[in-house]
């Protein structure tokens, strides 16, 4: 009797057993080959996400030279660029958002470094870091700004990064410039150093009045036009220290760190 039983019993153990390992391999096996839809979005950086891990981000970008800004802790589109930058050079998936892909490379050994190459840029640096000459001062929007750059002025604007400049004509804004290119030659300037029209913002000086002023300014016309045959159908936005979005009425990170910039800090 127990000769017939036992072939059974083993027979029951075995499987009562397989399942187990099969759900064990399975398990290994999703682990190991997750896709982007196994992937908590929550764990994704991307535009406007904000906090400790987007301080790192910035912080490991700069270090590798991809990042050449005030560390805010917001995912804005300065960041999205210097990521798009890495991704690029890294042979990554460029989208602009940092997975765990993207964090592998990332944060390892084998991460490839940014050179960035010599420009004019050295020109408008503070003497104390090799510079020959200041670059722009802070000075308040709505103390300062808008009545040094008051409307129907011209001013002479300089791109830090390239040392390149172009002449821009208040024609509104009170919550910051709202300005156009004087003459075709100029807005041909500003198209050849966004690489075409751009909402991307970048650091700039913009000199009037005698007076340097640190500012931001980014390259996408849009809205009313008001100075006619000049190249451009629309007008630009230029952001001060403290300056604000027509829209929301806020001040925007992302400008607010170009200033800085501009202002050598």
């Amino acid at each position: 009797m127990f000769k017939k039983i036992f072939p059974c019993l083993m027979i029951l153990i075995f499987l009562s057993i397989l399942p187990f390992g099969y759900i064990l391999a399975d398990t290994s096996s999703t682990v190991e080959g997750s896709t982007n839809e196994d992937i908590d979005p929550s764990e994704i950086l991307k535009i406007k996400s904000q906090g400790q891990e987007v301080v790192n981000l910035q912080m490991r970008l700069r270090d590798l030279g991809y990042f050449n800004y005030k560390v805010t802790g917001y995912y804005g589109e300065a960041t999205r660029n210097a990521v798009v930058l890495f991704q690029e050079k890294n042979g990554l998936a460029v989208d602009g958002t940092v997975g765990p892909e993207t964090k592998k490379v990332l944060y390892s050994s084998s991460a490839k470094r940014h050179t960035v190459m010599p420009t004019k840029a050295s020109e408008f640096m503070p003497a104390s870091r090799g510079g020959v000459s200041s670059m722009g001062i802070m000075v308040d929007w709505f103390s300062q700004g808008q009545y040094l750059f008051s409307r129907g002025a011209v001013a002479k604007v300089t791109d830090v990064y390239t040392g390149r400049s172009f002449r821009m004509k208040r024609t509104g804004g009170i919550y910051h410039a709202d300005s156009e290119p004087v003459t075709s030659e100029d807005a041909k300037t500003i198209k050849s150093i966004w690489g075409g029209w751009s909402w991307d913002r970048r650091p700039v000086i913009v000199e009037v009045s005698g007076v340097r002023i640190a500012a931001s300014m980014h390259g996408m016309p849009h809205a009313f036009d008001r100075v006619p045959n000049n190249g451009m159908d629309g007008h630009v936005c230029i952001h001060f220290y403290k300056s604000r979005t027509h829209i929301r009425n806020k001040e925007d990170p992302d400008h607010q760190a170009m200033v800085r910039i501009a202002a050598g800090k």
